[in-house]
């Protein structure tokens, strides 16, 4: 009895603290937007734009009457969409969403780690015997995840980040509700599924779950009975996956979005090190201690692995998911844009990784003296709370300047063009969200996100590549053009004498744009073929 009711006010603690990182965040982009408030990332634009056409029957459409596949999360643009006809302002719409899944999210690190803490006896009787209970630890996990501060601020970032770090954490809880109770259902593959449709790195959580599966059914005279179950589970995956892959494959010949080759993606069989080097970074930056017991977990992972269907059977998924999406993102695409936005997923994972290897650590001889310490002072274990706040403030500043950032060049390039350009003009861009979206003309996505004709001639010499960019931007009576210069200097060379440069926006302190000036230019080729 008292154990649930230590669980009951655990609920009301992480509540409040999600709550409190709300109104935090919330302050300082309040204080460094002078009021304006927004939304930190041209990328948030863009899903509004998709979803804003969405909810009027374009289905995923950027400029409405032509489909594109420039969206690495259409379950959020549905979800975006969906919500637009109760919450009609895509800024409250969007952050709405994205702490409500920031709030779930903190809830299911809480119930995994209780789940395996409470199921593997871990906890010693000396941390009992001092109230280091598993429903404590679980807290101290759950809380750290509040106060990173990338995690909070993902939570305003109005972004699908926390949607999928949410189904990720709740098809790994189910998954491990089914390995202690010896059952197999379908509710993990349905919850991972759509945390396929959430991100694409969901494609590796969801083969690492079958791998994880796969084991026990192999091991488990239970799941064994279950073979039909599981392919079912293969079915729902693919009935849930399939539609968007194949959208995609008959708009650009690409199962993968075009966002996946505008950021560079493709198979190198030589990770990028220096993209590991930045993910360990970022993980000790968010909390030294936490950062530091992930590398020691890898090494404990690995010099276990005999004890798969002892100590592992419950953690296997998440030190699969944890090692190997860094990993194979080094390979595929190592992207660190945003604060490695793509790796922030993890973070409530690592969290609890990281707490289960220091109490599997105190245990042991060598460590008498913090084993001690612990159980004179329990509350130490808060230290790892106390860390965290360093850059929980850091990047709530990050929220303020990232977000008067973009209002400050994209925005405000928006109510020029809203100005200046006629509703009838294409414009060219290579940061099509916050312009489209306000104004609603059609565009050319010059970074080739929603115009993959861009990506193609990436592929050409760099001649017949500049040709064909001025021929498409010909064609389709372009009449400005707005940029930054250093992504385009080879064009620009090109055709000084068919631009003429306008006005621009310059950011004296660039935190989050592609670029520190977006220069607009008017075009002189307008109805040329």
């Amino acid at each position: 009895k008292s154990l649930t009711s230590d669980s009951e006010k655990n609920y009301v603690y992480i509540t409040a603290a999600c709550f409190f990182t709300l109104v935090f965040y919330l302050i300082f982009e309040f204080i460094f937007t002078n009021g304006q408030m927004g939304v930190p990332l041209d990328d948030t634009w863009i899903h509004f734009q998709f979803a804003d056409n969405f909810s009027k029957g374009y289905f995923f459409e950027f400029n409405p009457g032509e489909p594109a596949a420039g969206t690495t999360s259409p379950l959020y643009v549905v979800l975006l969409a969906s919500v637009s006809f109760l919450i009609k302002n895509f800024i409250i719409n969007s952050l709405f969403l994205s702490f409500v899944f920031y709030f779930f999210s903190c809830i299911f690190i809480y119930k995994i780690s209780l789940a395996i803490l409470n199921c593997q006896n871990i906890v010693p009787d000396f941390f009992l015997s001092v109230k280091i209970t598993p429903e404590f630890l679980s807290l101290i996990v759950s809380l750290t995840t509040v106060f990173t501060g990338r995690f909070a601020w993902s939570a305003l970032s109005g972004m699908e980040t926390t949607m999928f770090t949410f189904f990720c954490l709740a098809g790994i809880y189910f998954h491990i509700k089914n390995l202690q109770t010896n059952k197999f259902t379908l509710l993990p593959a349905l919850l991972l599924s759509l945390a396929v449709v959430s991100r694409p790195e969901g494609f590796l959580l969801f083969g690492l779950y079958i791998f994880d599966v796969t084991l026990n059914l192999f091991k488990n005279k239970v799941f064994k009975k279950n073979i039909p179950v599981f392919l079912v589970s293969i079915l729902i995956f693919l009935i849930i996956s399939l539609p968007y892959l194949i959208f995609s494959y008959s708009i650009s010949g690409h199962f993968f979005p075009n966002t996946f080759r505008g950021q560079g993606g493709g198979l190198s069989l030589i990770p990028n090190f220096y993209y590991l080097y930045l993910a360990v970074s970022y993980f000790l930056s968010d909390n030294l201690i936490i950062g530091i017991l992930y590398l020691v977990s890898v090494y404990f992972y690995f010099t276990n692995l005999k004890k798969y269907f002892h100590e592992l059977k419950y953690l296997n998924l998440i030190f699969l998911w944890i090692i190997f999406l860094p990993l194979i993102s080094s390979v595929l695409i190592p992207n660190w844009r945003h604060h490695l936005r793509y790796l922030m997923p993890l973070i409530p994972f690592v969290n609890f990784i990281a707490i289960y290897i220091l109490v599997y650590l105190v245990k042991k001889d060598y460590f008498e003296r913090l084993r001690n310490l612990l159980r004179k002072r329990n509350r130490s274990f808060a230290i790892l709370i106390l860390i965290s706040f360093v850059y929980y403030t850091v990047y709530a500043v990050a929220l303020g300047k990232n977000t008067d950032n973009i209002n400050n060049q994209q925005v405000k390039l928006a109510k020029w063009v809203n100005e200046n350009v006629g509703r009838n003009e294409t414009i060219a861009l290579n940061d099509i969200g916050a312009i489209t979206f306000i104004n609603k003309n059609r565009i050319i996505d010059m970074a080739g996100l929603v115009t993959p004709e861009f990506l193609r001639y990436r592929t050409y010499t760099w001649e017949d590549n500049l040709d064909s960019m001025n021929y498409l931007l010909k064609k389709n009576n372009v009449s400005y053009i707005i940029i930054y210069d250093d992504w385009f200097k080879e064009f620009l060379e090109k055709n000084k004498d068919n631009l003429t440069f306008i006005t621009s926006a310059y950011l004296e302190d660039n935190t989050i744009c592609g670029g520190k000036e977006m220069k607009v230019y008017k075009t002189n080729f307008t109805g040329r073929k």
